[in-house]
Order: C-alpha cells, then sequence, then structure tokens
C-alpha cells in the first residue's frame, strides 16, 4: 500500500484506542479517543513487560480483548509461536487485521468473547493477556473462570480496581459456624451517556481480585508494583495446566450404559459396565485404595424405588483404573446386589467427589436404568 492509501484506511478504520507504529513515521492515531494517553498503550506496556519472559521463543500466547492489537504485536515481537488475538467487537478485530497484514505478521485474530473461551477447541495458551478486560465482564466470576481454564502456565491481569482512597477494609465476618473474609467490589451504575462502548460493571478491591483468583484455582497471585493507584496488575500462575477433583468448581461427567441386566431374582449379584466421560475441566483422582479421601472419585449405583424415591445411596460403588484427564473416557465395571424384595426399580449410575458432591448436583448428565427384581 502506498502512504496516501495507509492513511486513507487508517481514517476509515477510526477511532483507534491502540497508537501502533506502522513505520515510516505513521501510527495508527494522533490523537486521543475517550481521554487515554496519545501514545496508549506504551506506558502499561513498560508495565506489563515486566511480567513476561523476555523471550517466548516457543511460547503460545492469547490476547483477550486485544483492541487493536498492540500487545499480540508485542509478543510476536518477543519469539512467541502462535498468537491469538481475541476480542467481541468486529471494529476492533477489523483494525487488528489491518495493522496485522501491513506489519506482514503471523498473528491469528477472531472475534470471540471471554465466554467463549474453551480449551478443547482453542487449546490452551501458555501465556494469557487480559488487559483493561474485566471491568467490561458483566459476568466476572464466569470471565475468570474462562481465563483460568485456557491458560496453562501465567495469565497477567490489569484492571481497574475500586479506588483505594475510597475502599473499605476487608474484614472477617461470622457466618453459620465459619469466618470469611469479606473483601468490597464495587458495582459501577452505567449512566446514558457512558463514553466507552462496552459498559463498565465492577470494580474489585485488589483483595478481592487477589482472593477470587486463588479461589478459582490460581497457585500464585501477586500484584505487580508500579502501577497507577487506580489500576493493578495481576501476575497469576499455575503449578498444572488443570485442577483435580479436590474441588468442586470445574467437575463434570457424563455417564451411558453399556451393559447389564433389566430383570433379575431377589438377592441376585449384577454386572453392569458404564462409560464415564470426564467431561469437567477438572483430573479425576483414583485416590488411595481405601478411596475415602477428599476428592477421590469413584462411580457409584443409588438404588431407587417408586417416583425415584431413594431407596440406597451409594448401594455400590467401583473405582477408576487410574486418575481421568478432561475429555477422557473410561469404561467401568460395577457390580451390585440385587433388592432381596420383588419390585420395580431404578438404578442411577453417578459419579462422586469424596467429601465433596454428587456430580449430578453440579449439573451432570448421569445414566438411569429400570430393573425388575421376581
Amino acid at each position: 500500500m502506498t502512504r496516501d492509501e495507509i492513511i486513507s484506511e487508517l481514517q476509515r478504520l477510526e477511532p483507534w484506542f491502540h497508537c501502533i507504529d506502522l513505520g515510516d513515521g505513521l501510527f495508527t492515531k494522533t490523537k486521543s479517543a475517550i481521554g487515554e494517553p496519545v501514545d496508549h498503550p506504551r506506558p502499561t506496556w513498560e508495565i506489563i513487560k515486566t511480567a513476561l519472559p523476555a523471550d517466548l521463543s516457543g511460547k503460545s500466547l492469547l490476547d483477550v480483548g486485544c483492541n487493536a492489537g498492540f500487545y499480540s504485536i508485542k509478543a510476536k515481537e518477543r519469539g512467541a509461536a502462535r498468537v491469538l488475538g481475541i476480542d467481541a467487537q468486529r471494529e476492533l478485530i477489523r483494525q487488528a487485521i489491518f495493522v496485522r497484514n501491513l506489519k506482514g505478521l503471523d498473528i491469528d485474530y477472531q472475534r470471540m468473547s471471554v465466554y467463549d473461551l474453551d480449551p478443547r477447541e482453542l487449546g490452551q495458551f501458555d501465556v494469557t493477556l487480559a488487559l483493561g478486560l474485566i471491568y467490561h465482564c458483566k459476568h466476572l466470576v464466569l470471565a475468570l473462570e474462562k481465563l483460568f481454564l485456557i491458560t496453562r502456565e501465567l495469565l497477567v491481569l490489569e484492571t481497574a480496581i475500586y479506588p483505594p482512597e475510597k475502599t473499605p477494609e476487608s474484614f472477617v465476618y461470622a457466618e453459620g459456624g465459619t469466618r470469611p473474609t469479606l473483601h468490597p467490589i464495587a458495582y459501577v451504575e452505567n449512566l446514558p451517556d457512558a463514553k466507552e462502548a462496552v459498559f463498565n460493571w465492577f470494580l474489585p478491591s485488589t483483595a478481592a481480585l487477589m482472593a477470587l483468583l486463588k479461589n478459582i484455582g490460581f497457585d500464585e497471585v501477586s500484584v505487580l508494583p508500579g502501577v497507577q493507584t487506580d489500576r493493578a496488575v495481576m501476575v497469576c500462575r499455575k503449578e498444572t495446566p488443570y485442577p483435580d477433583s479436590r474441588g468442586i468448581s470445574f467437575l463434570g461427567s457424563k455417564l451411558t450404559l453399556l451393559s447389564g441386566p433389566s430383570d433379575c431374582r431377589a438377592g441376585d449379584i449384577l454386572t453392569f459396565r458404564v462409560r464415564a466421560e470426564n467431561s469437567g475441566y477438572a483430573r479425576w483422582l483414583r485416590g488411595s485404595e481405601q478411596g475415602t479421601e477428599r476428592g477421590d472419585v469413584h462411580l457409584v449405583a443409588h438404588l431407587l424405588g417408586k417416583d425415584d424415591e431413594p431407596i440406597s445411596l451409594y448401594h455400590a460403588g467401583a473405582f477408576l483404573p487410574h486418575d481421568i484427564d478432561p475429555g477422557d473416557s473410561i469404561e467401568i465395571e460395577i457390580g451390585l446386589r440385587a433388592p432381596n424384595e420383588p419390585g420395580n426399580y431404578v438404578l442411577a449410575f453417578d459419579m462422586v467427589s469424596e467429601h465433596l458432591a454428587w456430580f449430578e448436583d453440579l449439573g451432570s448428565v448421569i445414566a438411569t436404568h429400570p430393573l425388575v427384581v421376581s
């Protein structure tokens, strides 16, 4: 493209929020869009870059809320093997693609919301950037969970926060025999004359955001120094790509009965085969031989009577042969004794994480099977 053609395209794609150097003395913008510094986000990058490896060779990086792609370009300049930038706004993706093509960079951009992130479709990324994002998220906890799941090693999160000079102190609150700590989060009233196309929703205090990120599953969360007082940068690290079944946040299963009798005599010993798919995002732990530790996962058969009234919860159980990763399936054999009383029954097969929850109570699909006992 000629210089005049580039300038014409820059004007057509206005307004620009990211100031990106296009070479030959051209930049994507020369004036502020909504009051931000003209060179935004370069000052933020000077802070963010200290949390990233200087060499990203061989690493994959996801830029969530990529805008015109400033940070995606910086990641590629540091040698990242795979860079994906996503944004929910069509105009911003058009800007990013224009800059990418002009600079001849191997960066993928997709129009996508943070709520659409799924590691089973996109894979996990070694590094995730969520910069200037979460205060735009109407569903804050869901957005943070999505960021957790898509990240393999490191999440760098930059956000506006509850103004420190106005922030109430966190405090311990005794309720129902527990003593949880309450952290302040501000709700932002969206006025009709709001300047930004995407509303702001929540401003967490630094303490609230750290607690949220740790509760969601990050092993280490720290606050990067040197940020202006009304914003914060969180550096969040994971020891393993996925959590395990000792927490309930990401448990899920889909059970399919493969074989087993539909009728029998009272007291017969019956054998069933069930395919169990780990449809969640937590690794199922087989656990100890006793299978009684918190988070040990088993297949369980409940015995139900008329109108699905429970007759015997945990009527029978079966161990996993080994730990099961998210997305994997296993066939499990489970044996049980038929009721001593003749009648019509239902067997309900479910998974359980010991001392935590039945998977059905978390929304998982169980398998049911009618059983006629004569």
